[in-house]
């Protein structure tokens, strides 16, 4: 299996991140004073959504855990969360449990995770 990006897929990527990035400002207003949210997309090594994937985002500081659903997009939000610094665990029938460590949320900020693409539980990749 090829891992390497081509340069057509790093544009498309970072543009996806940009977008994203402009909607989580946007959402960034929705947010009460003393919260913030985070919010990502969960794909797999293809790049194809990862629909019912569990996410469960961790506070570092009081170890407190929230847990949501990807949507049919592969989309997860996170609202009203306390400041503080999280970890992020992907889990899905399927795939390797993967996770994204230090996401820094600030108060009223959305910060749009990176997008997780979570790797086949075998070697061999599912059609």
């Amino acid at each position: 299996m090829n891992n390497r990006i081509t340069g057509r897929k790093l544009v498309v990527s970072l543009l996806v991140c940009l977008g994203m990035v402009l909607l989580a400002a946007s959402m960034a207003q929705a947010q009460s004073a003393g919260t913030g949210a985070i919010t990502g997309i969960v794909t797999d090594p293809q790049g194809r959504a990862v629909p019912n994937a569990t996410v469960t985002a961790t506070n570092l500081g009081t170890n407190q855990e929230r847990t949501a659903t990807t949507g049919a997009a592969g989309d997860y939000k996170f609202s009203l969360l306390p400041p503080g610094t999280y970890t992020l665990k992907f889990s899905a029938a399927g795939f390797k449990v993967s996770q994204v460590s230090s996401v820094v949320l600030n108060v009223t900020e959305t910060p749009a995770a990176p997008r997780r693409k979570l790797p086949w539980r075998t070697s061999t990749a599912m059609a």
